[in-house]
């Protein structure tokens, strides 16, 4: 068995399983690998949580929009179902004015 042979017989028995193996290894550590602690998320799981919390962060400015559609329209019976909180606050001219003019800008990282 000359030099040649000895080398390609390393790289077919030793050299293409270790490859195999460890390409197995760094796809299943970049995949999270179904961790077992649970410190993973499902798109969908993710997808929830956002959607409960910008739920949660719109809901007093909703409350304020539908306060004041309601005076603009003057709908009848909308002022039974508003909330006398939001009607003072949608009605204080010196809460608006001490509120911040100019929001941050946005930015992608």
């Amino acid at each position: 068995m000359g030099p040649g042979e000895v080398i390609a017989a390393l790289a077919l028995f030793v050299g293409m399983p270790w490859a195999v193996f460890s390409g197995i290894a760094k796809i299943k550590a970049a995949d999270g690998g179904g961790s077992p602690d649970g410190a993973s998320l499902r798109k969908s799981e993710l997808e929830a949580i956002i959607g409960a919390a910008v739920e949660d962060a719109t809901a007093p400015l909703r409350r304020r929009v539908e306060t004041l559609e309601a005076i603009v329209t003057q709908e009848d019976g909308a002022m039974d179902r508003i909330d006398p909180a939001v009607l003072a606050d949608a009605l204080d001219h010196d809460a608006e004015a001490a509120a911040p003019t100019a929001a941050r800008r946005r930015t992608r990282e």
